[in-house]
């Protein structure tokens, strides 16, 4: 044996190093797995952030609270409807002047009438100039559980913070109400109650968004014709991102933040007081479909080129077949036949519910290709249901000119006889028997 002892690192003389190689091997283990937790809690943030959609139709299902019939949001309702991505579920309207206990019974009506029901059928929610009666207390509840516990979107346009100018029951939103409502925290920003923003129609981009990330943007002019001194003053609230603000004063415009597993934007003005905007903007659209879009969390096509086009060609071929359809029933009228013009409609509808579909399925140029035949179809068929009205009309007219003419006519020969032919008779004259 020899008398030198072998050397091994985990004896006696080495216990300090090899714990310290041990406790650096932990540490690492430990760090590893923190990074791995770490990583799973991201990516299961990125995978909870899903689009909310139909899971059968894969359409964003909006229910509309407030002033969707008055004024411009007339038009903003059609563009709304016009798009395939959108399936409006109903509207509870409060313009008008409409009391209180209408407007509630048109909600009864509308509305879910259980949590669940909104949960499983409504996916974005839009409050426009809706005063906080227009539901109750249990149903404004229902809206912000689910906005924070299920994802749902919520959508505040010209909401709670206008001077209050008129009847305060029936035509005032008064942000006082609002403040004191349950549905006000999921509210991105803060009322500044008694307090207008300062006189202004043109907004400045602050962080981008695809609500306003498009050409022309803040050359537009959100005001009722003049500037928007009616106009609220609100503070976005922490955490919260803001958009927009107005040029003048720089105050928050358009504000947005993630409520919960839920996400709410706001947005300062409403159809009524779009007039520049939606008759010039040619991008208007985009900017009223896209804040559904963001709100349900459905991405925006990337080419906003292409994506304009299309949007502008569902409006268009929405339009025209509204006009072609009327005309069609004018003509039924006058027994004109037309069933042939109502199975060309029938199949030029079937090509644009093709181009639907393709567009919910994101492809964007094949819908282009699809809503363009069947725009083309339907062109052609409002010139020959433009020839079907002339041949039907015409017989009105003749009908019309016989009849006319044979009332002349007669006329005219009632008028020779009583005063030229009544010449050749002589005057009756009276004689007297003479007495003798």
């Amino acid at each position: 044996m020899s008398g030198k002892q072998d050397y091994h690192p985990f004896q006696a003389g080495s216990v300090d190093y090899a714990m310290l190689i041990i406790d650096k091997r932990v540490v690492f283990h430990r760090f590893f797995i923190f990074q791995m937790v770490l990583l799973l809690i991201l990516f299961s943030s990125v995978l909870g952030a899903e689009a909310r959609t139909d899971p059968d139709s894969g359409r964003i299902r909006l229910l509309l609270i407030g002033s969707h019939w008055y004024g411009g949001d007339v038009y903003i309702t059609s563009l709304l409807r016009s798009d395939p991505r959108i399936s409006v579920q109903g509207s509870i309207e409060t313009s008008n002047g409409l009391l209180p206990e209408v407007v509630r019974r048109r909600a009864r009506m509308v509305f879910p009438r259980t949590l669940e029901r909104l949960v499983s059928t409504i996916d974005v929610v839009e409050y426009n100039f809706a005063p906080p009666w227009s539901l109750s207390v249990e149903q404004q509840q229902w809206i912000h559980n689910s906005v924070i516990n299920e994802g749902l979107g919520l959508i505040l346009i010209h909401m709670g913070w206008r001077e209050c100018l008129a009847d305060p029951i029936l035509r005032c939103n008064r942000a006082e109400d609002w403040v004191n409502s349950v549905l006000y925290p999921s509210f991105p920003m803060d009322i500044v109650l008694g307090e207008l923003c300062r006189p202004s129609r043109t907004m400045e981009v602050v962080q981008m968004s695809p609500v306003v990330d498009l050409p022309g943007f803040e050359m537009q002019s959100f005001g009722p014709g003049g500037p928007t001194t009616y106009i609220g003053l609100v503070r976005a609230r922490s955490g919260a991102t803001v958009h927009a603000r107005w040029k003048i004063g720089g105050e928050d415009a358009i504000v947005s933040w993630e409520y919960g597993t839920g996400f709410t934007l706001s947005i300062p003005v409403s159809g009524s007081s779009l007039g520049d905007a939606m008759r010039e903007w040619k991008y208007f659209i985009d900017h009223v479909l896209n804040r559904v879009y963001v709100a349900a969390n459905v991405s925006v096509p990337e080419d906003p080129e292409l994506s304009h086009s299309l949007r502008a060609a569902f409006q268009q071929f929405n339009e025209q077949r509204f006009l072609v359809i009327n005309l069609i029933d004018f003509v039924d009228k006058f027994g004109a036949n037309t069933r042939p013009l109502s199975r060309i409609v029938d199949n030029l509808e079937g090509v644009a519910r093709e181009a639907n579909s393709l567009y919910v399925a994101g492809d964007y140029q094949g819908s282009l290709n699809k809503i363009g035949e069947a725009m083309e179809g339907l062109l052609e068929l409002s010139a020959e249901s433009t020839k079907v009205r002339k041949r039907a009309l015409l017989w009105v007219y003749l009908t019309e000119w016989i009849i006319v003419t044979g009332t002349s006519m007669v006329c005219g020969w009632l008028v020779w006889v009583l005063m030229v032919e009544r010449r050749r008779y002589r005057n009756v004259k009276t004689t007297r028997l003479s007495h003798r």
